[in-house]
């Protein structure tokens, strides 16, 4: 079974690992009902410290990468046992755990895999900085480099312009259009499809650098023997 990568975050520094169909349907769990579907094995809690976006991956009878797994905290290293009875499976925020919430990447992605009963390994990840300054480090040539920062300098060029232009030109009309002027050109330069570009080829690879990472062993598939 492929590798899933599902982004998440949360604003109540929990993230959970769940069977969506045994979530409540109106509203997140309170902390015992949460205690109690992870009794049931229907749902993992990981403790962030944070509030934040986290990004999971999760690898279903298939072990964790070596590049990954050296990767990976043992100190708070979580195992026990997990339960989808449909496949449908979440991974978001404590406050998305619930059955009618509607995923987006900033707070809770969804999922499918094989019904049934699993055994689980989770570990959150550290990741040397200069490992993720070089992966993230896109731009291939001075052009790139210069787009990527231009949006930015757009809007910084106008704060200062106007401050200038306001306090020390006492041209207050010209400062107004120098405040309108900044976000114009941040919209304009955002939209060029070679910036958007660099935007993907970011996002792909921040992917690559998981914050939790669970294993998934299949000990019992619905309708098929281990």
């Amino acid at each position: 079974m492929p590798q899933l990568k599902l982004p998440a975050g949360t604003d109540v520094a929990e993230m959970d690992l769940f069977d969506i169909d045994a979530l409540p349907r109106r509203r997140a769990p309170d902390d015992a009902a949460a205690n109690a579907l992870a009794a049931q094995g229907r749902l993992i809690r990981f403790q962030t410290g944070a509030d934040g976006g986290y990004l999971l991956h999760l690898f279903v009878d298939e072990p964790i990468p070596d590049g990954l797994r050296r990767h990976c905290l043992d100190d708070d290293k979580l195992s026990g046992t997990f339960r989808t009875i449909k496949g449908n499976i979440g991974f978001g925020g404590l406050e998305s755990a619930f059955a009618g919430f509607k995923p987006n990447p900033n707070i809770r992605s969804d999922g499918r895999i094989d019904p049934g009963d699993y055994s689980y390994t989770a570990f959150h990840t550290e990741f040397p900085d200069e490992l993720l300054e070089q992966a993230l480090r896109i731009e291939k040539t001075p052009g790139e480099r210069w787009l990527a920062r231009a949006p930015m300098l757009a809007l910084l060029t106008a704060v200062v312009s106007g401050v200038v232009l306001a306090v020390a030109w006492r041209q207050p009309m010209a400062a107004v259009l120098a405040y309108v002027a900044g976000p114009l050109a941040f919209r304009r330069l955002t939209r060029i499809p070679a910036y958007q570009g660099l935007v993907a080829r970011r996002k792909e690879a921040e992917l690559g650098f998981p914050g939790i990472v669970v294993e998934l062993r299949a000990s019992h598939l619905s309708g098929r023997p281990a």
